[in-house]
């Protein structure tokens, strides 16, 4: 367990300043590299877990049919954010985390799925074509509010960890992840807007405006971690504890970007709507 956490913390402090370089003194041809990576490497984690090799599909095909889904998906993203008319997709996106999150809150037990089937199909295309055209989309608006919103669910992620793993005794969704818990959580939140609080007392910003970033920043973290869950569920439905094994102590690229799912598209349209994009 400690080697595990060792390996955990020496990853985030190794990915963490990369994150922050690329996002701050690259360009946009990096940025959508970058961004075209993580989610294609998390398509073929979600499709190893839930398509690939499946005893009872015929052959591969829906995994092949599914990357290269999510590779028409992309460029239709880049099509909408060129066109300035991302929200067609941001939107319906924020329906569907919406629905999600009263999912979540409701199921009671959780079950091995032996089909994935074209239901689920969909909704992996919507969450991760809405989850590049959100990042890409606030880059292109404001590095830095891409920043915040980066440093806000790592605290949020990390605060919980340690919070929960410290003072944590009530189990928060224990049929989908057992690890987490309710003090966790709330602790996350506290943190998370003391963050908030304290950049904008740093940035100077008024009254009114600090007080848009902290309503924000209230709905992120609780969507963040309904992202995170999210990915639990399907791990569990898959049969699966992780979604891979590429970064030593977390898992798989999915695990780490599991929270910005929900998070990212609505991070991006309350900015919008509120006119408190981060410059």
């Amino acid at each position: 367990m400690q080697d595990n956490l060792k390996k955990r913390i020496i990853t985030a402090l190794l990915i963490y300043p990369l994150i922050v370089f690329i996002i701050l003194f690259s360009n946009e041809v990096v940025i959508r590299l970058f961004l075209n990576i993580i989610i294609f490497l998390s398509a073929f984690e979600i499709s190893k877990m839930c398509f690939y090799n499946n005893v009872y599909e015929n052959g591969n095909r829906k995994h092949y049919f599914f990357i290269g889904f999510i590779f028409i998906s992309i460029l239709i993203s880049n099509i909408l954010i060129k066109n300035n008319i991302w929200h067609l997709l941001i939107i319906p996106s924020i329906g569907m985390w919406l629905l999600i999150y009263v999912y979540i809150m409701r199921i009671k037990l959780v079950g091995i799925i032996e089909k994935f089937n074209l239901f689920y199909f969909c909704l992996y295309i919507l969450a991760l074509s809405s989850l590049y055209c959100s990042l890409y989309t606030i880059y292109l608006y404001s590095p830095k509010a891409l920043l915040y919103l980066v440093s806000i669910v790592a605290i949020s992620d990390i605060s919980a960890f340690f919070i929960g793993k410290r003072y944590g005794s009530k189990p928060f969704f224990n049929n989908i992840s057992p690890n987490k818990t309710r003090e966790g959580f709330v602790g996350s939140l506290v943190v998370c807007l003391i963050f908030a609080f304290i950049y904008c007392v740093i940035e100077n910003y008024n009254f009114y405006y600090s007080a848009k970033i902290l309503a924000i920043t209230f709905i992120i973290v609780p969507m963040s971690a309904v992202g995170d869950l999210s990915i639990s569920l399907i791990k569990r439905k898959s049969g699966n504890k992780d979604s891979g094994n590429i970064l030593p102590g977390h898992g798989g690229i999915l695990d780490r970007v599991d929270s910005f799912l929900p998070a990212a598209p609505i991070f991006l349209i309350f900015s919008y709507a509120l006119s408190a994009i981060i410059q």
